[in-house]
This record gives structure tokens, C-alpha cells and sequence, in this order.
């Protein structure tokens, strides 16, 4: 086996119009992975092969030796569980054209960041996690005005958000809407510790920036904490939650 493997997995993605992250998404594995299998720095794995050969009909041969031809029948999408739709490569002709294309439907794939913000008590790390990733329809993208690219998935270990956010629920985090603090659920930063809480800012300076802030957790066990002057500075902000995951162990 030659490093040539990379290049053929590249072609024939690229071809597909797949992005590395859509790849890895529908076969189980990472981005960095399929990044690393494609430059060379990684051997890919009988499950990985097993797995593209099964989802898109890509014959082992020709991406390992360069044997015959990849199987174009196959190539363009899979069959998936719903019969008469197949997941397809996005359709690029269009602005926020997704990660792949489900039925007449775009789709993105929102991935999950590796670190876990608290709703009790601070930063949790995920070594050796999961991965989660969940596919959110494009219109629901574009009228909720997200970038995708700069959203992500954080799972909050905490219940002082609950019943809005349960314990272990995933939620949805905007990381454009972090210039400007109006009332709403925020992922923030302050001193070496994450927290999702609900922030309210009130009396506003000639700059429209708050000269209050009330930290408030939707748990009522959890009492709110005000913040005034300099110490509002001390919040760093993440992103705005725009939506909730609940999760079943």
C-alpha cells in the first residue's frame, strides 16, 4: 500500500462534492480523520473501508491499490432507512448549500465542542468522548439567522438551568450573537470557569452598554447574582443558546 490512497479518497470526495466533515459524519468517524487518511499521515482502517464501500458502493481495491474504478453507481449518495429517499451530496449551487441533502432538504451537521459548560459549577473536560453531531434542516438555519460554522453543540452537566435545560441536555450555542448582551440564555466565560445561565441586563450608558447585570438560573434552589461596574466586565461571552437537545441515557 501506497500513500496514493489519500489522494484517491480526496478525488473521489471531492468529486462527490463531500466535504471531510459530511464524509465523516455518515461514516462515524472525524473530521481529522478523513484529513489525515487523505494527506497520508493515517492507514485507513477494514471498518472504514467496510463502511464506504457499504454507504457509497467505493470499491476497497481501487482506494487502496488503485485496481479498477470506483463504483460511480453508487457514489452519488445511499440508500437511507426511509425507502424512496436517498442521502445525497448538498446541492453547491446554492448559498449555505449544507453538508449533505436528505428527500428535497439540506442539511448541516452541527458538531459538539470538547469541552462541557456547567449549569452547576464549572468546566467539565470530555477526554476520550463522544462526538455528537446533529443535522439541522438549512431553512431552519437561514430563519434563524446562524452561521453554521460558528455554532456549536455544548452538554451542560448541571440543573441549575433545569426545567428550561435539563441535566446532560445539549444545547445549541450561537457564537455570532456575543456582542451585544439582551435578555436571554447565554454560554459565558468567567475567570477560568463555563456557565449557561440566563442573563439580564438592565440600565444602559449613553453607549447602550448594561451598567447591571443579573445572573439568573432558572432553577429557583439557585439564588440570582447581580453584577455591577467593573465586575461585569468578568463575563466573557460564548454564544446565545438558540436551542435545547434533551438527551436519553
Amino acid at each position: 500500500m501506497n500513500a496514493d490512497y489519500g489522494h484517491r479518497i480526496a478525488l473521489w470526495r471531492k468529486e462527490s462534492k463531500l466535504s471531510q466533515r459530511a464524509l465523516g459524519s455518515v461514516l462515524g468517524v472525524s473530521q481529522g480523520y478523513i484529513g489525515d487518511i487523505e494527506a497520508g499521515r493515517s492507514e485507513p482502517s477494514r471498518n472504514f473501508l467496510q463502511a464506504l464501500s457499504e454507504r457509497f458502493g467505493v470499491s476497497a481495491d481501487w482506494i487502496l491499490y488503485g485496481v479498477g474504478v470506483p463504483n460511480s453507481e453508487r457514489a452519488a449518495g445511499f440508500e437511507a432507512r426511509k425507502r424512496g429517499k436517498r442521502i445525497e451530496p448538498p446541492d453547491l449551487g446554492m448559498p449555505y448549500g449544507g453538508d449533505f441533502r436528505f428527500g428535497s432538504e439540506n442539511f448541516f451537521m452541527i458538531e459538539r465542542m470538547d469541552l462541557d459548560v456547567s449549569a452547576g459549577h464549572g468546566l467539565l473536560s470530555v477526554d476520550g468522548g463522544e462526538r455528537e453531531m446533529i443535522a439541522l434542516p438549512r431553512g431552519w438555519i437561514i430563519n434563524s439567522r446562524l452561521a453554521p460554522d460558528l455554532a456549536v453543540l455544548v452538554r451542560v452537566k448541571g440543573d441549575s438551568m433545569a426545567p428550561t435545560i435539563p441535566d446532560k441536555s445539549l444545547i445549541l450555542v450561537d457564537g455570532m450573537d456575543k456582542f451585544s448582551i439582551r435578555p436571554g440564555i447565554y454560554a459565558f466565560n468567567r475567570g477560568a470557569e463555563s456557565y449557561v445561565k440566563r442573563l439580564a441586563p438592565s440600565s444602559p450608558d449613553a453607549e447602550g452598554r448594561p451598567t447591571s447585570i443579573m445572573i439568573i438560573s432558572d432553577n429557583p434552589a439557585y439564588p440570582p447574582e447581580g453584577l455591577t461596574g467593573a465586575d461585569i466586565a468578568s463575563i466573557q461571552i460564548v454564544g446565545r443558546v438558540r436551542a435545547v437537545f434533551a438527551t436519553i441515557e
